[in-house]
């Protein structure tokens, strides 16, 4: 709690909250190990989980296609293509999510040192997670396991040169004190999502449900102005702090996109391309 990615949600639960009528209780990490979430809320130890989708992959893994959308979350909605993950979170996970966050927020390469091309990528380790590492290894890039908690120290001894990452939040960790420059453009969409179990979902009266329904409505229009503005704070923040920005042009983000989508069918093959037609324009 407490950073750039939880503020979203604490605005939403706040919404609900002032209704008086549902309560949600925040309860951070410390108390549940992010790898053990998912089958917390399959089994409905837990009503409600905020997770990226790499958290649930191994359940999932065409969740990702989420990420990799160009469309706003109400054209992800109006296309189906919300609905149509909802189907099969429903059957793998017993939840669904109710809201997401993070649309319009991209992920960059962020580096230690300055380049000019993408050519001098090549040969770099980057702390990865899961969903960008067909990407850096097209790049020619190595990927390492760094924890949270480690990446400053491995920035710092060079251990690794890069790391991915959303937009916000570098300075929640104090990386942006070993970052010197920004990759742009960015790609893919972070994505955190709000999901339910699906039977206390069921089991919630009309009324109940209709509150969060309506704090859904107010949250995903209030989404709009804040990540429009936090992008901007978060650009100005860095220029602050002297990281650099070099644009290797609108091919990086096509790689990325591209190397990403046939991972992704090679690992579904019967659901990727209907989930595709949905979520790109």
């Amino acid at each position: 709690m407490n950073t750039k990615w939880s503020k979203p949600f604490e605005m939403f639960a706040d919404r609900v909250n002032q209704s008086g009528k549902v309560k949600i209780r925040l309860i951070g990490p410390e108390a549940l190990p992010a790898s053990e979430q998912p089958n917390a809320l399959r089994s409905g130890m837990v009503d409600m989980l905020v997770t990226p989708p790499g958290t649930y992959k191994s359940a999932m893994v065409e969740v990702n296609a989420q990420d990799l959308s160009n469309m706003t979350l109400a054209e992800q909605r109006a296309s189906g293509g919300y609905d149509a993950l909802n189907e099969i979170l429903v059957k793998r996970m017993n939840g669904f999510a109710l809201t997401t966050y993070g649309t319009g927020v991209p992920f960059h390469l962020f580096l230690n040192k300055e380049i000019s091309s993408a050519e001098e990528l090549k040969g770099l380790r980057a702390r990865t997670q899961p969903i960008h590492v067909p990407f850096f290894t097209s790049l020619g890039m190595s990927s390492a396991t760094v924890s949270v908690p480690e990446l400053y120290t491995a920035l710092e001894r060079n251990v690794v040169q890069g790391y991915g990452f959303g937009l916000w939040g570098i300075e929640d960790f104090s990386w942006d004190e070993m970052t010197k420059t920004r990759v742009e453009p960015g790609f893919y969409n972070v994505v955190i999502n709000v999901l339910v179990n699906d039977r206390k979902w069921k089991s919630l009266s009309p009324e109940h449900q209709a509150v969060l329904q309506d704090a859904v409505a107010w949250f995903e229009k209030e989404l709009l102005i804040y990540t429009e503005e936090e992008n901007a704070r978060t650009r100005a923040l860095h220029e602050e702090r002297g990281i650099k920005v070099v644009d290797l042009g609108p091919e990086f983000a096509q790689q990325a996109s591209d190397v990403y989508w046939a991972e992704l069918e090679r690992l579904s093959p019967d659901n990727i391309p209907r989930l595709k037609s949905l979520l790109v324009k």
